[in-house]
């Protein structure tokens, strides 16, 4: 159901469509983008895992916390940060983690009579290398 409206905003599906607690992959354009209802409210975070770039597909969520199916790094929802191993691991023992805790893309959401929409960035290509953050 995707449909591109003026400004940069794609309809991807409607509020009945994902329960809250649910997640779902899509793909919009060239962006595997991964939309999220916790508790009622809309997110949508780039799809692929900061980790090992794996598809976030099955990923639950629970209270603003998002987890992710493969080896359970878990990023806030809102902001994308990652919250665990970020926050119980120093960086500084484990630097080879540092590049694996960069925060997930954000992409703005809006309802539309009952419609969810996300806004999407120009540029978002399948190659980018989604672990690259600035530090």
């Amino acid at each position: 159901m995707e449909q591109q409206e003026a400004g940069g905003y794609v309809t991807v599906a409607t509020v009945e469509e994902i329960s809250p607690g649910q997640t779902r992959m899509l793909q919009v354009g060239q962006c595997p983008i991964l939309l999220v209802n916790d508790r009622g409210s809309f997110y949508a975070l780039q799809g692929l895992c900061g980790h090992q770039n794996l598809p976030l597909t099955g990923s639950k969520v629970w209270l603003g916390v998002l987890d992710c199916p493969w080896h359970h790094f878990q990023y806030d929802v809102r902001t994308g940060e990652n919250l665990y191993p970020r926050r119980v691991y120093p960086m500084n023992a484990l630097p080879h983690l540092r590049q694996q805790i960069c925060p997930l893309r954000t992409y703005p959401v809006r309802v539309v009579d009952f419609d969810l929409q996300v806004g999407v960035p120009r540029g978002c290509e399948p190659e980018q290398d989604y672990r690259q953050c600035d530090e």
